[in-house]
């Protein structure tokens, strides 16, 4: 048995024609109706069922938009970490103490600086 199907994309103005092999157990388009599809998502809607392209993930976007900026020599990656001091047991304490106190940080600054000005 054959049916037509049609297939859209953001590369065409009109849906195209694809000849499709439907069997008891499965349907069979061919793959250069789809060239570009490594993975797909079927979704069964009451009156069609829906092939896509994989979505990706959130993490896999991003990896590969960093991945296109490195390429291009558009992302900065700083070899090094930072270098930034190290914070002392006691200062850190002295900070705890501080900052513990419930007042809004806001307020700690402005006295903290109060004695600079």
């Amino acid at each position: 048995m054959s049916s037509e199907l049609y297939r859209t994309g953001k590369e065409e103005e009109m849906p195209a024609t694809v000849t499709a092999q439907v069997t008891p157990r499965e349907i069979l388009i061919p793959r250069d109706a789809v060239p570009n599809w490594d993975e797909i998502e079927v979704t069964r809607t009451a009156q069609h069922i829906v092939l896509r392209p994989k979505t990706l993930s959130p993490e896999q976007e991003r990896d590969l938009a960093l991945q296109a900026l490195r390429e291009d020599g558009l992302l900065y990656e700083p070899e090094t970490e930072p270098d930034l001091p190290d914070v002392s047991d006691q200062d850190r304490a002295e900070l705890a103490k501080r900052l513990g106190k419930g007042q809004p940080l806001s307020e700690i600054i402005i006295k903290d600086r109060a004695d600079r000005v």
